[in-house]
C-alpha cells in the first residue's frame, strides 16, 4: 500500500515576488491613507475617510498572514484520503477507503461514489497540469491497490 503527500501551497517557490508584492499593495495603502489625511481640512471628515482605509489595510494585513501560513494538500494514507484547499478553512476534509465504491477521473475533478450512494467530488481545475496528474495518478494507484473499480470520463470534442 503506497501512501502519498502532496503539497499544494506554492508559496516557497514564490516567496520573493509574494513579498513585493505585499510591500506593493502596503506601499498603495499607507500612501493613500497619508493623501487622504492631507487634502481633507476638517478633522471629522479626515476620521471618516481615514478609518475605512486602516480597516482596509487591517484587512490586508490578516489576509496576507492567512496567505502565507497556509497549508494546502492532499495526502492518503491505508485508511483515508484527507485533503484541504482552502485558505480560511482549518479542518481537512476526509474520504474513507472503506467507503468508496467507484472513483470516476475526469479532466479536472475526481468523483467518489460511496456505498451509501452519495457522491464526493473534488474540483482540482486550479491546480496546474503537473500537479493535476500527479495526484490523479497516486489516487488510481492507491484505488488499484484498494481493488476500488476505476472510470475515466470520456472527452468531448465539440465541432
Amino acid at each position: 500500500m503506497e501512501t502519498f503527500s502532496i503539497e499544494l501551497n506554492e508559496i516557497s517557490h514564490k516567496r520573493s515576488k509574494l513579498i513585493r508584492l505585499w510591500i506593493v499593495g502596503a506601499v498603495i495603502l499607507i500612501a493613500s491613507i497619508f493623501l487622504s489625511f492631507l487634502l481633507i481640512g476638517d478633522d471629522f471628515k479626515k476620521l471618516a475617510v481615514v478609518l475605512p482605509l486602516l480597516i482596509q489595510v487591517s484587512i490586508y494585513i490578516y489576509f496576507a498572514y492567512v496567505t502565507y501560513n497556509a497549508r494546502i494538500f492532499i495526502q492518503s494514507d491505508s485508511y483515508a484520503l484527507e485533503y484541504k484547499f482552502g485558505l480560511v478553512s482549518k479542518m481537512p476534509k476526509s474520504i474513507i477507503w472503506e467507503t468508496v465504491k467507484k472513483i470516476k477521473f475526469g479532466p479536472t475533478y475526481i468523483s467518489f461514489n460511496k456505498k451509501s450512494g452519495k457522491k464526493v467530488t473534488i474540483s482540482l481545475g486550479w491546480l496546474p497540469y503537473a500537479k493535476l496528474k500527479e495526484i490523479k495518478e497516486k489516487v488510481y494507484q492507491v484505488a488499484q491497490s484498494k481493488s476500488i473499480p476505476c472510470e475515466w470520463a470520456e472527452f468531448k470534442k465539440y465541432s
